[in-house]
């Protein structure tokens, strides 16, 4: 055998246990230098349960960059657009499942900034039936009401994190399609609502042409795709999906719901104030994982359900 080949097998094989290593052993209490993160960041790629460790082991501000550093790594993959669409889709999700609590949204909005403008078709898509579909977990019913001041806030949040980049209209409408799959299809005018949430410049092509054609049965992304100016080739989602494997359903709304809430447990916008109500202390350390939850409401006197704060891999 040529021993060019052993030697680089032997490569590879000893990046892999290295990084197989550091997902078993990371001490989440002990923080991660992102200068440590950055250098494995590669071999991390191809081991989601290590860019889970490293994240729980970072500050918000952190996991935030590292989502960035992640994607960035991806764009400059070799290797069909399949495959690389493939490993946004597994990187960026096991970003998310390292997320802290009230983070997950920020993590959200900058998967949405960050990753390869061509991948977001088959993330959107993804996210919207494993991870924020409305009826994805079953102890937790969303109201008409509730679900679409949980997307509204959420879009605004992709706007202001993408509005600073040359494609971010591109980027927050499948942002949009994310949230308007996720609801099911009710309330009916929920696109209408958050396509007005858009930037200026793509309102009105989002809402007429790029929303339709991303939330329908046969969906396609050919409108969005040609106003890009940072797209690549819009890979096959058929083989991206075979490539990345088993996609586990994750119920996250609700982490994302708690991203939005202050420390002081009051909403940090008037959307989710309108969903929620106004808490009396902090949503975070007041609700009892995995079930449905009341507190004293000062506001009325009474109790008011808790919205369940799920952690990604307890389901």
């Amino acid at each position: 055998m040529n021993k060019t080949l052993v030697k680089c097998g032997m490569a590879m094989v000893a990046a892999v246990l290295a990084v197989s290593s550091f997902a078993q052993d990371a001490d989440a209490s002990k923080p991660l230098p992102m200068a440590e993160a950055r250098a494995n960041v590669g071999a991390m790629i191809k081991d989601p349960e290590a860019l889970t460790a490293a994240m729980k082991q970072m500050s918000s501000t952190n996991q935030v960059a590292f989502v960035a550093e992640v994607n960035a790594a991806i764009s400059k993959m070799p290797g069909s657009n399949e495959e690389k669409a493939a490993a946004a889709l597994n990187a960026n999700k096991a970003l998310l499942k390292g997320a802290s609590a009230g983070n997950v949204a920020n993590v959200l909005a900058e998967v949405f900034a960050s990753a390869p403008v061509e991948t977001l078709g088959l993330i959107s898509e993804n996210f919207a039936s494993d991870l924020f579909n409305r009826d994805a977990d079953p102890s937790r019913t969303y109201s008409d009401a509730e679900f679409s001041a949980i997307a509204e806030a959420m879009v605004k949040k992709i706007v202001d994190r993408t509005s600073s980049g040359d494609d971010g209209g591109v980027r927050s409408a499948f942002g949009v399609m994310m949230m308007v799959n996720a609801s099911n299809g009710s309330p009916a005018d929920l696109p209408e609502k958050l396509s007005a949430l858009l930037p200026e410049d793509v309102r009105d092509v989002a809402r007429d042409e790029w929303i339709p054609d991303g939330i329908g049965e046969n969906k396609n992304y050919e409108g969005a795709m040609a106003y890009s100016s940072e797209a690549g080739t819009e890979p096959n989602a058929t083989v991206a999906l075979q490539l990345a494997g088993p996609q586990m359903l994750d119920a996250m709304l609700s982490d994302v719901a708690s991203g939005m809430i202050t420390s002081s447990g009051d909403a940090s916008t008037d959307l989710v104030d309108q969903a929620f109500g106004r808490f009396g202390e902090n949503v975070i350390n007041a609700t009892d994982s995995k079930s449905n939850s009341t507190m004293n409401d000062p506001g009325d006197g009474g109790s008011t359900p808790v919205v369940p704060i799920y952690q990604f891999g307890e389901m």
